[in-house]
């Protein structure tokens, strides 16, 4: 039913710890398809024995499509072969019945596009395994489909697609950061997203300031305002009233919007 497509880059650690919460899934209708871009280790293959028939692992080597995940979730989704798929980062982790809440979901009906609350979990990876230093459990329920189109709030990983959702679609491999809010809003343009309650998925933070400990995103705060508005102008707003929110938005960060 399921494929977790999980890109790597150099953070063993932590891919050990995100396979472990996918091997203990207590709905086993999943794939897994893991990404190196870097193969600057051993495989986990201590970890991959217990999704024994369950995953694929992959080395990519084009470096010239580029850095950062986009370039490894593409790759992935060539690979395909099941009717849903889900996103999960390296350093972000799976409740044990995750798959069992969006299954239960689906059950009751086709779904092109689910989303699920998640928990913050704020660490500090300086040490081995990395210390839990605090925990918040974050509600989606309030998102929708026109919020999506002013701020995106949905983790990537809290996603699940039907793969016609997808079909066609891939990650740009020239955005520095964003990647994932631009293919999300290329899904919205024809699916409305349902929300599923519970926090099944942790999005895990470090703390610490080593650049190796930091998101993608995080070191690029000047690329903020240019990239939404580059993104605002490859969506446009469904509507007047997200066309002004998004004015009023860039408005407060002392952008004027034409």
């Amino acid at each position: 039913m399921f494929t977790i497509i999980i890109p790597t880059h150099k953070r063993p650690t932590l891919l050990s710890r995100a396979l472990q919460s996918v091997a203990a899934q207590t709905c086993r209708n999943f794939k897994v398809i893991v990404v190196d871009d870097a193969a600057s280790y051993i495989p986990p293959y201590a970890d991959l024995a217990n999704l024994q028939g369950k995953y694929t692992f992959v080395i990519r080597s084009d470096s010239a499509a580029g850095g950062g995940p986009a370039p490894s979730r593409n790759l992935a989704l060539d690979l395909l072969a099941t009717d849903y798929l889900m996103f999960l980062d390296d350093d972000d982790t799976l409740a044990p019945n995750h798959l069992e809440a969006m299954a239960q979901r689906l059950s009751l009906g086709p779904v092109p596009l689910l989303f699920c609350d998640f928990n913050v979990v704020n660490e500090d990876r300086t040490v081995t395994p990395p210390k839990l230093l605090s925990s918040d459990s974050i509600s989606l329920q309030p998102v929708t489909r026109e919020s999506v189109y002013v701020l995106n709030r949905i983790p990537n990983s809290c996603l699940v697609y039907h793969r016609d959702v997808v079909k066609g679609l891939r990650f740009d491999t020239t955005l520095e950061i964003y990647e994932d809010w631009d293919f999300l809003l290329q899904c919205l343009k024809n699916h409305n997203p349902v929300h599923v309650p519970g926090a099944t998925v942790n999005i895990h933070k470090s703390l610490a300031d080593a650049p190796e400990n930091m998101r993608r995103g995080n070191s690029r705060h000047d690329l903020t305002a240019s990239v939404m508005m580059e993104l605002y102008r490859r969506h446009p707003a469904p509507d007047m009233q997200t066309r002004q929110a998004r004015v009023d938005l860039l408005k407060n960060a002392g952008v004027d919007m034409d």
